[in-house]
């Protein structure tokens, strides 16, 4: 694929790049990808992980005719802004800026604009599409169709259910440790604070916390919003992702009032790669690093390339 660089502004500047298949005639379809959650790059890339998997989606995209838009999240790559001081609303208006410049790319059909949402980006898409009412489809891949503060209490007992089944010696240990209760406590104690706290960065120890982008997550009910999205619609979620709850993507398909498909992928994790292990939020971390040597689910992009024949192309 062929790229070039392109920036917007919102009250920061946003840098990242357009792709553009290697040949093309006419006006062409433009897939623009929302950022999962954390400090990421437009491949989807942060310091502590390198995922790649917006840039795999771009190349993929490119490979059927599809232009691709991504950047980099506030405070992350080259972009302006800081990720502590960012809120929620914050990255909803960088997307809308986002689906502006897209419409003004002389290379693209204005009339052939397409969403991805990945992770927190699913949450993003629906007050996005609301500001920018520009989206011809919307893909969303791993999300969580009810609020954010759900998926991070559905992890946390996800977590509890595993210890309280661990066999062995560590089993004893953790539960001994009481590490299955004490992780919910302290969860619920900290997102207390940050609901009754108006500071953007709360410091627990050494550790910053961007308070501001938890809350306005928080208050956030997405229902409204899923419901004024009346174009085609895909949603796609691994059985194997811990971080949401995998039924949810048929709640995507029934809360909009578009033509809508969903897919539980057998075998993907949240990193919209294969896994072979069962699932484990105690060995998430090892787990993740093994699947980033891996290619994107190629069961989730044929299930994406026939969505694309139907919709985009």
């Amino acid at each position: 694929m062929k790229e070039r660089e392109v920036e917007f502004n919102t009250d920061v500047k946003i840098k990242g790049a357009v792709s553009f298949p290697k040949e093309s005639e006419g006006k062409l379809p433009l897939v623009i990808i929302i950022h999962g959650s954390g400090p990421v790059d437009r491949d989807g890339n942060a310091k502590v992980m390198q995922m790649n998997a917006y840039k795999m989606l771009a190349e993929f995209f490119a490979s059927a005719g599809v232009a691709v838009l991504r950047y980099d999240k506030r405070g992350a790559g080259v972009s302006g802004g800081d990720f502590y001081q960012t809120g929620m609303w914050d990255l909803v208006n960088d997307g809308a800026a986002a689906v502006k410049t897209a419409l003004e790319l002389p290379e693209i059909d204005p009339k052939r604009i397409f969403l991805l949402g990945h992770s927190e980006g699913c949450t993003l898409i629906p007050p996005i599409n609301k500001k920018a009412e520009a989206a011809a489809g919307i893909i969303f891949l791993a999300g969580h169709a009810e609020n954010v503060r759900n998926a991070s209490e559905l992890q946390v007992k996800l977590l509890e259910e595993e210890i309280k089944e661990m066999k062995g010696v560590n089993g004893i240990i953790l539960r001994a440790l009481k590490v299955h209760k004490t992780a919910a406590s302290k969860q619920k104690k900290i997102f207390d604070e940050m609901m009754e706290s108006e500071e953007a960065v709360m410091k627990k120890g050494f550790t910053k916390i961007n308070a501001k982008w938890a809350r306005e997550h928080f208050q956030y009910k997405m229902e409204e919003d899923l419901a004024a999205i009346t174009c085609p619609v895909l949603a796609i979620t691994g059985n194997k992702d811990v971080q949401v709850d995998p039924e949810h993507v048929h709640l995507f398909a029934e809360k909009v009032n578009g033509p809508a498909e969903s897919y539980n992928v057998s075998n993907m994790n949240h990193l919209l790669r294969d896994q072979e292990e069962q699932t484990s939020m105690l060995k998430l971390k090892s787990i993740y690093k093994r699947s980033l040597s891996k290619p994107l689910s190629a069961e989730m992009l044929d299930i994406i390339e026939e969505w694309t024949k139907k919709y985009i192309l």
